[in-house]
């Protein structure tokens, strides 16, 4: 039996080349996120095709530093408050121009 996608859909973060620098220079968790954008589209690639191969579905979501810092006020930019945000954006609360795709 094959899950379906509603069942089993995670929410991705996603971070273009040009929002990554500034994101990441505002990072509380500077030691959780590769410096590198390369690095950290490599590592969130096999993330993806891990998940992808498990059958879950994926729903890939732009964090753009201008709206992110907003939604975040004043609590700290860390890999907990990046996920709190995606799954924010995912459950339809915001606008879905955020939403980048949904595999």
């Amino acid at each position: 039996m094959n899950p379906s996608s509603q069942s089993y859909t995670i929410a991705m973060p996603w971070y273009e080349r040009t929002d990554f620098e500034e994101l990441w220079a505002l990072s509380a968790d500077k030691d959780e996120v590769p410096r590198d954008y390369d690095r950290w589209h490599a590592e969130a690639s096999r993330v993806m095709r891990d998940h992808l191969a498990r059958g879950v579905a994926i729903q890939f979501i732009r964090i753009r530093p201008v709206e992110y810092l907003e939604w975040l006020a004043d609590a700290p930019n860390t890999a907990s408050m990046r996920r709190t945000y995606v799954e924010y954006l995912a459950a339809g609360v915001a606008r879905q121009s955020e939403i980048i795709d949904a595999a």
